[in-house]
Formats: structure tokens, sequence, C-alpha cells
């Protein structure tokens, strides 16, 4: 997953640069590749994983290459690749549509009534990887909620408390300024300078950030090869000001960049875990209790993590017994949390790993009575509770008494 991470953020690099050689030069372009090499690749915003906004960064850079084609050459097909790409970029992650909102605005702004035609050509050729999707889908209502509806309904900006909203976004504010806030000066240089495409698409690359909601720190990926073109036009527009001064200011930008995360490069796993993920202290510990996992199971087994740990599941190599992954998605799903109950009544679980309390999903305390009535803490793995089964089962109305924290 690292070499596949590695080998995406990669190509954007060079599908960026090909976007900005074609908007404004070689000096751009190889500001803007060399800007993204090293900011875009900051561990602070998670580069190095195979996040879904890593994976749809390359088709959205991608689309705005074929659309900068069109412009230059109006041959529909390429219209029609910009189409498609941007569909794709949609379909790896519903925020990817940064690229496709600076083509349509851009085409509405330049050509009026004109763009007609245009925007319906590259809408329909984006639907197509979309229609594709629902079409193959088991269940169209199922994939209608999990790619459209889920975000509207529970875990987005205009869902949920606002404060809670600004408070994410100052959590991961710090983390987006280590790696991005140099680059962004300059691109606050170059914004005059660059043409109304490049800001367009970092305007639509904002708003696939703002609207995820959660601000997670991997989300300013989106920003970066957007920033990276913009900033590119800077280092331009000081090289026509002050020559050298401009490679310069690129230059210290690419190796300020390396510098705030090279502290990072030598220390353990568990300091990297603690400087790059302040805020999930789970992260730090899961190696060890995926070990305790891993050995205290059969790999034909299901385990469940309560309520969410994700790569726990990978670290053990254990399926998990409950098909919701993420804390988010047990709290907003409608079911989710009476299907979780049930399925910890049943004992399907072979082990359950208590990386959050039982009430901090379920205030009424059923959750935490089923938990004691069906399983036993067997273990405490770097202060995480384990669960195993009960020998004898115990009725759940005979367990009283406060929910072990």
């Amino acid at each position: 997953m690292r070499a596949a991470a590695a080998v995406v953020a990669a190509l954007t690099v060079l599908a960026t640069m090909l976007v900005a050689l074609r908007l404004g030069g070689r000096i751009t372009a190889s500001a803007a590749a060399l800007l993204l090499a090293t900011a875009g690749s900051s561990p602070f915003i998670e580069s190095f994983t195979l996040s879904g906004e890593l994976l749809a960064t390359l088709p959205a850079a991608l689309s705005l290459l074929a659309f900068v084609a069109w412009g230059r050459r109006r041959r529909p097909e390429l219209l029609l690749v910009a189409g498609v790409l941007t569909g794709c970029a949609f379909m790896v992650k519903q925020s990817a549509l940064d690229a496709g909102l600076a083509v349509v605005a851009y085409l509405v702004w330049t050509m009026g009534r004109r763009a007609l035609r245009p925007v319906a050509l590259f809408l329909t050729a984006a639907a197509i990887p979309v229609a594709f999707g629902a079409l193959t889908a088991p269940s169209l209502g199922d994939w209608w909620y999990a790619v459209i509806a889920y975000r509207g309904q529970g875990d987005s900006l205009v869902t949920g408390s606002v404060t809670w909203r600004l408070h994410l976004l100052w959590l991961s504010f710090p983390a987006a300024t280590k790696a991005l806030a140099l680059v962004a000066l300059l691109a606050a240089v170059g914004w005059r300078r660059s043409p109304l495409l490049a800001r367009l698409w970092l305007g639509g690359a904002a708003l696939g950030v703002v609207g995820g909601g959660n601000f997670h720190a991997h989300y300013y990926i989106q920003l970066a090869p957007p920033l990276a073109v913009v900033a590119g036009f800077g280092v331009a527009a000081l090289w026509e000001r002050a020559g050298q001064v401009a490679w310069a200011a690129c230059g210290g930008t690419a190796a300020a960049s390396l510098a705030i995360a090279a502290p990072i490069w030598f220390v353990s796993g568990a300091a990297q875990a603690r400087a790059i993920w302040p805020h999930d202290p789970h992260l730090v510990q899961d190696g060890k209790v995926a070990g305790y996992v891993r050995h205290h199971t059969r790999p034909t087994q299901t385990v469940y993590v309560l309520w969410a740990a994700a790569d726990l599941y990978y670290l053990a190599d254990r399926a998990p017994s409950f098909s919701y992954l993420w804390y988010r998605n047990v709290q907003t799903i409608p079911g989710a949390l009476p299907k979780a109950e049930a399925m910890i009544a049943a004992r399907t679980p072979v082990l359950i790993v208590a990386v959050q309390a039982p009430w901090a999903m379920d205030r009424s305390g059923q959750a935490g009575r089923i938990l004691r009535a069906e399983y036993k803490r067997t273990k405490v793995v770097a202060g995480v509770p384990i669960w195993g089964r009960r020998e004898h089962r115990v009725p759940v109305r005979s367990v009283q008494g406060p929910i072990p924290g």
C-alpha cells in the first residue's frame, strides 16, 4: 500500500506539472512540480497513506490536463476524456469534484450561453463512471446511500454541530500549516498572475476539503496540486521581478518542507505516530493490541473493534464481524447501533477489542449490559480492554451496576 501510494503521488506530480506547463510555461511547471513533490508529500497531511483523497487527485489532475488540451485543439474526444476522468475521481472520493467544478465554471464564465453544448458533453461523460457504478451495484438503494446520501444525512459540513466542525478544523489546522503554509504564501504571490482555470481548480479543491466536514489531515492532500500550480505562477512572477530570488524562494520553500518533516524520519514508529496523529492515541498502541488478537484467535475467526479502529483488523489479519468499520458509521447510519448490539448478543466475534467504552456510543447502557452478559474482560493490552466469550451465558437483565470504562 505504501508503494502504491508513492506511485500514485509520483504520477500526480507528473500530471500536475504538465497542467502547469500548458498553463504557464517551464518555470511555472518546474516550480509546481518541486513544490508538490516536497510540500505535498508531507507526512503531516498523511501523504504516505493510500487514502481516497490521494487516489482521487490523479484522475482529477489528468482531467484538467485533458481539458487544457481541449482548450487548445477543441477536439470533442478530449472533452469526453476530461469528463470521464472527473467521473472516475468522484467515484474514488466524492469530494474530488474540484476538477469538474473548475471545468464547468470556466466554460460558463468564458463562453456564456455558448457553454451549453460543451458543458452538456462534459457532464454526460462524467456521468458514465457514476452510472456504471450504480447499475452494477448489487443494490441501487444501498449504492445511493453509500455514495450520495450518507454524507448529506449524517457526516458533512451541513449536518451536526457547527461548533464541533470548527473544533475539528482547529485540530487539523496545525498539520495543514506545517505542510502547506509556505506554498500558500507563494500562491498568494501568484494569485493575480495565475489563469482563471487554476484559480477555479484551487477554489473547487477548497470546497471539497470544507465539504467533508471532519477535517482529517489527509483531506488537505486535495489542495496540494492546485495550490502548487498557483504557487508556480508566484515563482514565475518573482522571476520577472527579481530573477534568482524566485528560485531561492521556491527552493527555500521545498527545503523548509523537508526540514519540518525530517525530525520524524529518525524516530521510532510510536514516536512518529504521536507526531502525526496527536489526537488519535490508539494508533500508537494498535500494533501491540493487534499482536495479542492475532495470537489468541485463528485466521478463520472474526473479531470486533468497539467502536472503531479499522487498522486493527488489517494489522491482526482478522476479518471484522460487523460491516461498519468507522465510528461515524455506527453513530450516523440508521439501525447500525442496534445491529452492532445484536451482533454482540449473538456472540459472533471471538474477541471484542474495546478501543472506546460502550457508553461512548450508547448512553442508554444497553451495549455495556450486553457486552458484560456475553463476554468477560480477559486482558488489558496497552490500556485497551479485550473481551472474550463467556463459557456460560448470563441473562442481560441480571447485569446491573455501572458500565466499566
